[in-house]
């Protein structure tokens, strides 16, 4: 191959892919994968949904990218839509290309009006590739360590701008924050001024059994960050923000300029995306087959004992191993699913599985899966 392949996911060797359909890639010689990834989280619907090409089609043939300086009359009626399934109701929209991007943007606006000094977020979430809370940041930042049970009264709340919130995948390891905790934090960080960023990046478009991650708790964001499943595999992302926002917002202080800004491609996928997702209530299933597989993960955690925890909402579910001492469990168990075309992520150095399947994968595929993942467990030693 002449082309550099960079992965960081999995194991995966490079495979000549030339179709996809649903939860299925086939490569140049016809043979069949199981994709449980759904791409990089990103195809909630399957990969070409036909309903999804037809748009796709359609659109190109009208409009494809106007600039970020004019409007197209889908832009308004996506936005729309997304204002309605978020909850935030009454505000505005922007449309990008990445999740990173909507993460970015939401950070940086908060900043040019907010004179408090600190963003807060969870310890070992990810919020973007541009590094935001990294050594790259402009912001500073505070990451609590809920997980080890650092003392939430010791965080200076009046110096909070906002509480960035990644509901539920902690770089890849999928752990879920009680809701009790979240609760005091958004109230103590509201009472003191700040707003509150949802970062739906990999918990949104009903990957959860939700809408969105933060259904799972008892609040409404005043910024919510969308992409991946926005786009069934296509680039588009968007940031939803409240009226509350935008009346901090000067607008001279506050740029943003990107080419692909509110292209009308993007937003006539991402309209149809949601209107699929209504008419053939796709949340529901998500949430009635991610409850099935998590039980039949248990069942064989029960039977093998080499499986420490299974964890999940919907179809976001991860699956931890013992640590073995001599060998890694989940290499092993990877490498023979992979002999029997089954691609998953094994999070790097960790023994984690994330399974993340379309919103629209076949009871057969998650049966071949399951049926598998048993045989294979059941010789490890």
């Amino acid at each position: 191959m002449k082309n550099i392949l960079i992965s960081t996911g999995h194991s995966l060797r490079y495979e000549d892919f030339v179709r996809a359909e649903n939860c299925a890639l086939f490569d140049s010689s016809g043979k069949r994968y199981l994709d449980l990834e759904s791409g990089v989280w990103c195809t909630s619907l399957g990969h070409c949904h036909p309903k999804i090409t037809k748009i796709i089609a359609r659109q190109s043939k009208q409009m494809i990218h106007t600039g970020y300086c004019y409007l197209n009359p889908i832009i308004d009626v996506t936005a729309g839509k997304l204002l309605r399934i978020t909850g935030i109701n009454s505000g505005k929209c922007v449309f990008l290309c990445s999740g990173s991007e909507a993460v970015e943007f939401s950070v940086k606006m908060t900043g040019s009006f907010s004179d408090k000094p600190y963003f807060l977020t969870m310890k070992n979430c990810y919020l973007s590739a541009y590094g935001i809370s990294g050594e790259r940041s402009e912001h500073d930042w505070i990451q609590y360590d809920w997980k080890n049970g650092e003392n939430i009264e010791e965080i200076d709340f009046s110096k909070i701008s906002a509480f960035v919130f990644e509901p539920g995948s902690s770089s890849g390891l999928v752990h879920f924050p009680p809701e009790e905790l979240i609760s005091k934090i958004v109230l103590k960080v509201r009472e003191n001024g700040g707003i509150i960023i949802a970062n739906e990046v990999t918990t949104g478009i009903g990957r959860t059994g939700e809408w969105f991650g933060y259904n799972h708790y008892d609040f409404t964001p005043d910024i919510a960050a969308i992409g991946k499943g926005l786009g069934n595999g296509y680039p588009v992302s968007c940031v939803v923000i409240s009226d509350a926002v935008l009346e901090k917002l000067n607008l001279k202080e506050f740029h943003y300029a990107q080419s692909h800004q509110n292209d009308p491609l993007g937003a006539a996928i991402a309209n149809e995306v949601i209107d699929i997702i209504e008419k053939e209530n796709l949340i529901a299933r998500s949430k009635i087959i991610g409850d099935e597989i998590r039980n039949r993960l248990k069942e064989i955690k029960n039977k093998y004992g080499i499986i420490k925890e299974i964890r999940g909402r919907g179809l976001m579910i991860a699956i931890e191993f013992e640590d073995n001492g001599n060998f890694s469990y989940a290499e092993r168990i990877n490498e023979e699913l992979l002999k029997k075309n089954i691609i998953l992520v094994k999070r790097p150095g960790f023994e984690v599985f994330r399974v993340d399947p379309a919103l629209t994968i076949k009871k057969n595929d998650i049966e071949y899966f399951l049926e598998s993942f048993e045989q294979i467990v059941s010789t490890i030693r």
